[in-house]
């Protein structure tokens, strides 16, 4: 349960969902973590996790704004030393947000570049700032959420499968302009990950299934189950520990298998099944 022990962490879209679940996740294996999310709820939540005896300290702010990401960096280094470990996670994807997603036709500018704004241009801002203090930290690991949608065209979403496409060419020019710092960056795709039944509806909280019903996914991927949480966090916690050392400027897909064969896979398992 030491794997991240001494390692300085900032987690943005910290306060619910998959953000939260990493932080958990993270800060088991010894991580001290900064929570950063829009939401107040992040206070809770630091609180929370901090009764369990997890070190994690709060921050409120708004990934699009520069210094806002500034300031969580500084508050990394000022209260703990340094930074290591930087989760680039927050993204609107609340039902209420993403179901306005349609085309190039039916999305407005605006709705484009404030999803552009959140998803893609708190990616750059993060490592920009936190690129210097992990440098002055002995090196460190970039790790951004990407998506399944990134990996082809679709009939919707157009706006967010931009912005998570855009994320991967930015954690490939991370990774290679200094790696030479020992600093990694690598991006993670998750598939189809609902949240808890329980869990509240606060940021961060991925509702893909609101966009594709998920018996419509299920027959597109080679294993036959959704996504939990806590896959997503693990794969973080690989991505943030020295385990994975040797790996930097890759795009990890955490989807079942959503992407990993031919368009045809659906219709041949009914006609094998027929």
């Amino acid at each position: 349960m030491d794997r991240l022990t001494g390692k300085v962490v900032i987690v943005t879209g910290a306060a619910g969902g998959l953000g939260l679940s990493g932080v958990r996740a993270m800060a088991a294996e010894g991580a001290r973590v900064v929570m950063m999310d829009l939401s107040p709820a992040v206070r809770g939540r630091a609180e929370g996790l901090a009764s369990e005896g997890f070190d994690v300290t709060p921050y409120v702010g708004d990934v699009s704004s520069e210094s806002d990401m500034a300031g969580v960096v500084a508050l990394a280094e000022k209260t703990y030393g340094g930074l290591h470990v930087l989760w680039n996670n927050a993204g609107l994807v609340s039902g209420g947000w993403i179901n306005q997603d349609t085309d190039v036709v039916g999305v407005s500018r605006d709705y484009l570049m404030r999803t552009l704004d959140v998803n893609l241009v708190s990616v750059f801002l993060g490592s920009k700032y936190a690129v210097p203090v992990m440098a002055r930290s002995g090196g460190g690991s970039i790790i951004n959420t990407s998506s399944v949608q990134s990996a082809g065209g679709d009939l919707a979403l157009v706006a967010y499968g931009t912005s998570k496409a855009a994320i991967n060419y930015l954690t490939k020019s991370v990774a290679t302009s200094f790696g030479h710092l020992g600093i990694r960056s690598n991006a993670l795709a998750p598939g189809l990950i609902p949240p808890p039944a329980a869990e509240d509806a606060v940021a961060g909280t991925h509702q893909l299934e609101e966009v594709a019903p998920l018996q419509l996914v299920l027959d597109s991927q080679m294993l036959g189950t959704v996504g939990e949480q806590a896959d997503v966090a693990n794969a973080v916690v690989f991505l943030a520990s020295d385990e994975s050392k040797f790996i930097t400027g890759q795009l990890i897909y955490v989807d079942g298998g959503m992407t990993g064969h031919l368009p045809t896979l659906s219709d041949r398992r009914k006609r094998a099944a027929a």
